[in-house]
């Protein structure tokens, strides 16, 4: 796979890690540029249409080696590069990029776990374990083929609001009942009802329903829920960023009463405080992306079951606290972004409704703050009945 930008290793650990947040490692810098040169997002005005042939345009973010940043270097992936991934779920937010991100990477990370299950129990063929895994896996990184993900219903055939689910040409739907994974590599293995789910025009969705007996069980790797959330959470977050940006540039054009309205105390007073919460919420995400790489990379010997139970336990409880920050602060900046434009913000035109739409739909799709908090109480401990 052609890449423009050439990922490293991680840089650092501990404190220097921690920096990383503040302080962008110079090929995370390479991969935003790139990412706002392709997506055109170096423009200060928000999209007022929607973009509705980006499988056209798949390829070249593909060739940017997107879909494998969380696939393993023997796959033709990065690793599990999920600072990288995050940068990228941010820049397509701040674009409101139709395509299934976050799913498609949490697929291509479990798919990838799958295949290197299957070759090391000697269940697969060649190099790729299960051929179907392996072929799979190749098309995404190709750009040629789109994975979904989702989650079934308790009746083991029906997963409600699949993103990217129309337009998916396979699914990997995860079964928490069995801890499993669900994948239907052909699209005559489900049917999609997509009608109900219209509320957030930049992307698709669908409820899905299996047909009996069709679909490959795989494991479900520990992290590939917890890894989708944390790229919808930076989804919301990117695209908040970009508002929040253009209402600042706003406020300094928009004139009342002879001076920018952006001269005004309280106006500055509300966007200060807005920056200061995105930016909380963006570095919460971004400690949750380090949590997945928090173990010493010179460990020699394999981590010990207790090893992995610790490192899972730090994963939820980041990725919890990270959605619940954003799913229940960003959709609030940006209805009072809408306000601070006025009534040219209500427009269709202007876009930022476009925004808020998204946002919304993130947390749908991830954790809503309800949600968010049980798993956090989970996580902790909290809700034990004594």
């Amino acid at each position: 796979m052609s890449r423009l930008v050439r990922l490293g290793s991680r840089q650092g650990t501990g404190v220097d890690a921690v920096l990383t947040t503040t302080f962008a490692s110079d090929d995370i810098v390479a991969l935003r540029d790139a990412l706002r040169g392709t997506l055109g997002t170096v423009w200060q005005e928000l999209p007022s249409t929607v973009e509705t042939t980006w499988r056209e345009r798949w390829e070249p973010l593909a060739e940017l080696g997107l879909p494998g940043f969380c696939v393993p270097e023997a796959r033709g992936g990065f690793g599990l590069r999920v600072d990288a991934a995050v940068t990228a779920a941010m820049e397509l937010g701040a674009a409101l990029h139709p395509s299934p991100f976050a799913g498609l990477t949490a697929s291509a990370h479990a798919l990838a776990e799958a295949a290197q299950t299957a070759e090391a129990a000697g269940t697969g063929t060649g190099t790729g374990g299960d051929p179907v895994v392996g072929g799979l896996l190749d098309d995404i990184a190709a750009g040629a083929r789109i994975c979904a993900f989702g989650r079934l219903g308790p009746d083991g055939r029906t997963a409600r609001l699949v993103d990217g689910g129309p337009d998916a040409d396979a699914l990997l739907l995860l079964d928490r009942t069995r801890d499993e994974l669900l994948l239907l590599a052909d699209p005559g293995d489900w049917s999609g009802e997509p009608s109900r789910h219209s509320f957030d025009i930049t992307r698709t969705c669908a409820d899905v329903t299996v047909t009996a007996g069709r679909g490959q069980r795989i494991a479900a790797p520990a992290h590939a829920d917890a890894l989708y959330e944390l790229l919808l959470a930076a989804d919301a977050i990117g695209g908040t960023q970009r508002a929040l940006d253009r209402t600042v540039a706003y406020t300094g054009q928009r004139q009342a009463f002879g001076r920018p309205i952006g001269g005004f105390q309280a106006v500055q007073h509300r966007l200060a405080d807005h920056a200061v919460r995105v930016r909380g919420m963006t570095l919460l995400v971004h400690e949750a992306a380090r949590q997945f790489d928090a173990e010493p990379q010179s460990q020699e010997q394999a981590p010990s079951q207790a090893q992995e139970q610790a490192r899972a336990q730090r994963v939820r409880r980041a990725v919890a606290l990270a959605s619940l920050s954003v799913s229940s602060g960003a959709g609030h900046i940006l209805h009072d972004l809408l306000q601070l434009t006025g009534a040219i913000g209500f427009t269709w035109e202007y876009g930022l409704h476009l925004y808020q739409r998204r946002v919304h739909q993130d947390a749908r799709l991830a954790a809503n703050p309800r949600a968010a908090a049980r798993s956090l109480a989970d996580t902790e401990g909290w809700t034990d009945a004594h």
